[in-house]
């Protein structure tokens, strides 16, 4: 039997029909904080309908206490900028993801390049949910995904 460990969460299958581009919690932070990440964004045409865009509300969470707990942002606020980029940039929130055992692959995998244990949900949930092409900054998840077959786009950094 399989067991069930955390779920991830909504919505459509417009996206099944469109190459998934998943965003991790860097980039809609610096989406928010930074206006040639915007620029960048925009510049790379980063924009649907070219491309399908859709992040997992597990970075939405953490992009939230980052932009709380590390730049003082207030919840109001935080919650106004994400759903501002959101709509601006017409990100899909992905559907609900129950981890199971083979999580394991990802844990094993993860392992060889030093990755987070946050990052092993967050990875497994674009794998399910077959996303294609990952925009990334951080190197244990683009190397955990690129082990697993799904293409990793480096972001660079703002700050």
């Amino acid at each position: 039997m399989a067991r069930k460990r955390m779920v991830l969460s909504t919505s459509g299958v417009i996206g099944d029909l469109f190459t998934k581009y998943g965003l991790d919690t860097n980039v809609l932070v610096d989406l928010i904080l930074y206006p040639k990440a915007v620029e960048y964004f925009k510049k790379r045409g980063y924009s649907f309908p070219d491309k399908f865009l859709c992040t997992l509300r597990q970075c939405i969470g953490e992009c939230k206490g980052v932009l709380i707990n590390k730049y003082d942002y207030s919840e109001e606020k935080t919650n106004k900028e994400i759903d501002r980029i959101l709509e601006e940039f017409m990100i899909e929130k992905l559907s609900n993801v129950v981890i199971e055992d083979d999580i394991e692959v990802i844990e094993e995998i993860g392992q060889k390049y030093q990755l987070n244990d946050e990052d092993v949900p967050i990875i497994y949930g674009f794998w399910k949910l077959k996303v294609n092409i990952i925009v990334v900054r951080d190197t244990a998840f683009e190397n955990t995904c690129k082990e697993l077959n799904i293409n990793a786009i480096r972001w660079p950094s703002f700050s």
